[in-house]
């Protein structure tokens, strides 16, 4: 059977994975549904019906906050770390480039397609019965915005292979041709007005990814933790020159599309972390946050995936029931977002463990289809590289056309349960596609 294969040198001593890494990836995407709950605005108009808005928006303290609480270049990073070590462990027992790229796409694929479609469904349906076409279309908007983050983390991990290939030769020289890249792309977008902003999903958030394998490598460990604040310093103090020059204070704007005001705050977080990182690892190191590390990281993202549907599930049920729904920034508002938090995550933690284990009756359907000789006959770069297209594909159709009737529900789901099936562990070597005590998804696909 046909492989893909890049030829490369042979790869560094591969080191134990991180408990700090993987708190920091569980730890993002938690700080990102709080930030998201935080910024739903519902209440009760004057006619009692539901009102919506983006809370926080426009505060003027809101800004400077993004400043701690934009954590998706310190996700990328960390999930750079991640995704080379699980790439060279891969090498290392002789699993190809397509073994790898096909583990990543099955792992996210799967539960975007259980999400998209129940989702999906779950809002036709309430189209159906009468629901106001205007909630609907502003909970289909608010549960598709999140996901350009799974195409672009789809996208990122697929290029591991290649973007580790060119690590081990020129690590300086790809870091520096990305960050170029993004300063272009930024200043064409900005100063020369061409519509091109967008091409920096790949440049900054590569250079994310890079600077995860930078830390993997410990190319800096020699450096102090002096040097290493320095620098941490160095990149906000850039930060703020950029703010000074027109770009926006708020970490939020910059991300959408990214801009290298954001480049500067994954810099500040990358040295930063590493700064902090012999205090962080004797702190995870600990059995007892070890433990909760390993549980809630393993559920992190079907709880990303899962947060926007279960909070606007949350408001539905709260209006029906004429429960109070404070304006936004009032004072019974303020006072009531303690326990709003706590509410949204006593829902959404053990709805992502749930959520977790129903996801392979699908993944076992996904294997069955992808057993038939008609799909097993497909090349298996063909394969590998149309699942990524299409899991990109389904994911981007949520995010811009959102899940609010079924046309558009059956247009992100269908190409994300195709990259289920062309995914699939059943058509990897024996050798690689290793079970999890039954769970039809491979080992080494776990995040």
């Amino acid at each position: 059977m046909t492989t893909i294969r890049i030829a490369t040198v042979p790869p560094p001593t591969v080191p134990e994975r991180s408990t700090t890494i993987d708190a920091v990836r569980a730890l993002s995407l938690l700080t990102v549904i709080v930030l998201h709950a935080l910024m739903v605005g519902a209440w009760i108009g004057t006619g009692g019906g539901l009102q919506t808005k983006v809370a926080l928006a426009g505060e003027t303290w809101f800004a400077p906050a993004t400043w701690v609480v934009q954590v998706m270049p310190l996700f990328f990073i960390a999930g750079g770390y991640v995704s080379l070590l699980q790439w060279r462990r891969l090498r290392s027992r002789g699993a190809t480039v397509g073994d790898y790229v096909a583990g990543r796409v099955r792992r996210l694929a799967v539960p975007a397609t259980l999400m998209v479609a129940a989702v999906g469904s779950a809002l036709a349906i309430a189209r159906v019965l009468g629901a106001d076409s205007g909630l609907v279309a502003e909970a289909s908007l608010r549960i598709g915005q999140p996901l350009w983050f799974l195409a672009v983390y789809i996208g990122a991990t697929a290029l591991v292979p290649a973007m580790s290939w060119l690590h081990e030769r020129r690590p300086t020289v790809v870091l520096a041709g990305l960050a170029l890249g993004a300063l272009v792309v930024d200043l064409a977008s900005r100063y020369a007005d061409l519509a091109m902003g967008y091409v920096n999903l790949v440049f900054v958030w590569l250079l994310m990814q890079q600077l995860g394998f930078t830390m993997l490598d410990r190319r800096t460990s020699a450096w102090s933790r002096r040097a290493l604040l320095a620098g941490t310093a160095v990149a906000l103090g850039l930060l703020i020159l950029c703010v000074a020059l027109g770009w926006s204070p708020d970490m939020i704007e910059n991300l959408n599309p990214p801009s290298v005001a954001l480049v500067l705050l994954g810099a500040a977080q990358f040295f930063a972390l590493q700064a902090a990182l012999p205090w962080l690892d004797r702190v995870t190191a600990r059995p007892s946050v070890s433990r909760v590390t390993t549980k809630v990281g393993g559920g992190a993202m079907s709880a990303y995936l899962w947060h926007m549907p279960l909070i606007m599930l949350m408001l539905a049920v709260m209006w029906l029931l004429g429960l109070p729904l404070p304006e936004p920034h009032s004072a019974a508002w303020w006072a009531t977002r303690i326990p709003w938090l706590a509410a949204v995550f006593a829902l959404v933690i053990p709805f992502a463990a749930a959520v977790t284990r129903a996801d392979r009756p699908l993944a076992r359907r996904a294997d069955a289809i992808a057993g038939h000789p008609t799909t097993s006959r497909i090349p298996v770069a063909a394969r590998v590289v149309l699942a990524v297209v299409l899991a990109i594909a389904g994911t981007t159709v949520a995010l811009l056309l959102g899940l609010g009737d079924w046309s558009t529900a059956l247009l992100s789901a269908a190409p994300l349960g195709a990259a289920s099936i062309l995914s699939s562990p059943a058509h990897e070597r024996p050798a690689v596609a290793v079970r999890n005590r039954g769970d039809a998804v491979p080992r080494h696909a776990e995040s």
